[in-house]
């Protein structure tokens, strides 16, 4: 169990603020592998007691799709939240690329489990989560195997982009490829061949054995047309469910399309009680 949330304000405001700690943001101008990366730092109401889990919000493909509520609802509770985008995404500097993206989560996370950004932000670096949507739950996933003190990984409808790099299926991929155009990036071209020549490193299903006993929680939508359960999910989530293992691991199915839009009340409930409960 994780201290010091306040899930009654999941939903609703709290009425005692103290202006002495209000709760706020701020610009995140963070350095990874040379490029700034930008985006915003997220902190909770002084009423709610430190330290603060920390959750970054990793964001899909091109990052259009946004999670604000997801962000707001979890700070509310006593969470800090990290939300950046990628390198070559919606102002960061750098090149995209799907390896990058994982680079990134990886250098922010070990960032905020830092004593210099854990104490100015009254972090708890026993409970820093990596949340992520589609490709980002693929950057969540797999840079998060490689840290042993990340509490969690929270996964929304994951998309493993080495699951179409066969012939009969690349069309998907590429399609997909495409809506990338305002990323900066060398082209499609070089974002295929990315995955292609990183294709063991980035696989899901290769992720079990640095998984197998890290606590996850996994949503899928069951009309997901972008990332169909039995193609991106079922992979490596049957190892996770052969496998017996202490850590909380959790698969839920919503009737939804890939946003989850329909079940985002249902999704917020969950992460947070899947923070609140992580052992």
């Amino acid at each position: 169990m994780i201290p010091n949330l306040q899930l009654e304000y999941l939903f609703n405001d709290d009425e005692k603020l103290d202006q002495t700690g209000l709760p706020d943001y701020t610009t995140l101008d963070f350095v990874s592998n040379g490029s700034h990366i930008y985006g915003e730092i997220m902190w909770p109401s002084n009423t709610i007691k430190k330290p603060h889990p920390c959750v970054i919000m990793l964001h899909g493909f091109p990052g259009t799709a946004r999670n604000d509520d997801i962000s707001h609802a979890l700070c509310r509770i006593g969470c800090v939240v990290i939300v950046p985008h990628n390198r070559g995404a919606w102002g960061s500097q750098g090149k995209y690329t799907i390896t990058h993206c994982i680079e990134d989560a990886k250098n922010l996370a070990e960032y905020a489990h830092s004593k210099e950004f854990s104490d100015k932000y009254n972090i708890d670096t026993d409970s820093i989560f990596l949340l992520g949507h589609s490709m980002g739950a693929n950057s969540a996933l797999n840079a998060g195997k490689n840290l042993d003190w990340i509490r969690g990984i929270i996964m929304l409808t994951p998309y493993d982009p080495t699951r179409y790099l066969n012939r009969a299926k690349e069309s998907y991929f590429l399609s997909l490829l495409e809506e990338g155009k305002i990323l900066q990036s060398d082209g499609i071209d070089a974002l295929y061949e990315d995955v292609l020549i990183n294709k063991d490193e980035i696989s899901h299903p290769k992720a079990f054995d640095l998984v197998k006993d890290k606590n996850m929680i996994v949503f899928c939508g069951i009309y997901d047309s972008v990332s169909p359960i039995t193609e991106m999910i079922l992979p490596l989530w049957n190892l996770l469910e052969a496998h017996k293992t202490k850590a909380l691991q959790k698969r839920i199915e919503y009737p939804t399309e890939h946003g989850l839009l329909g079940r985002r009340i249902s999704t917020i409930k969950e992460i947070a009680n899947f923070i609140a409960n992580c052992p």
